[in-house]
């Protein structure tokens, strides 16, 4: 058997290079190492998920020194909600947010008559907080936007964070009941 290994070797060599090699006897390496890893004769596999869960709890807590992950924002938004004066009266966040802390959210909800309303929401990056920077009706049998929205939205929204005055919420829920209960 070793000497048809050496022949197909000689006929054919492996042509790719070193770093694909080494990569591919390290995968081979670690798969040989899992304790219940169980090969059929089809060439299905299969392993202990609990293995495969320590496996990768321990690779993370051995490479966690190379991820910098930046704050929760959950965190922050706690110090801030900590902070208010009055936390039980009002559900919204007050906190300096710039427009270029924001990512955009959209979300969407059926009514009970089958119409839908589309939320285009802000998310601050430094507190995880919601604010409803336009929404639109939809009804009817509509299945696609027409493509007049994208732009008229992307117009609203310039004009929100213009006048700039939101109303920050801990989740994206909370924001859109505020909008729709401000109508």
């Amino acid at each position: 058997m070793k000497n048809l290994q050496r022949l197909a070797a000689w006929l054919f060599p492996d042509r790719r290079p070193e770093r694909e090699k080494a990569h591919e006897r390290e995968f081979i390496r670690a798969a040989n190492s899992l304790k219940t890893l169980s090969v059929t004769d089809r060439g299905g596999m299969s392993i202990d998920p609990e293995e495969l869960r320590d496996q990768i709890v321990a690779s993370r807590e051995q490479l966690k020194h190379l991820v910098h992950r930046p704050e929760a924002p959950n965190r922050s938004f706690r110090a801030t909600e900590d902070a208010q004066v009055e936390p039980l009266v009002s559900p919204t966040v007050e906190a300096p947010v710039s427009a270029m802390d924001c990512i955009e959210v959209v979300a969407w909800r059926r009514l009970q008559n089958g119409a839908a309303v589309r939320y285009v929401c802000l998310q601050s990056t430094r507190t995880g907080c919601y604010a409803v920077a336009t929404a639109s009706l939809f009804s009817g049998g509509q299945e696609s936007l027409p493509g007049w929205v994208d732009g008229s939205t992307n117009r609203q929204i310039a004009n929100a964070l213009q006048l700039g005055e939101f109303q920050w919420y801990a989740i994206v829920g909370e924001a859109m009941d505020a909008w729709d209960a401000e109508l």
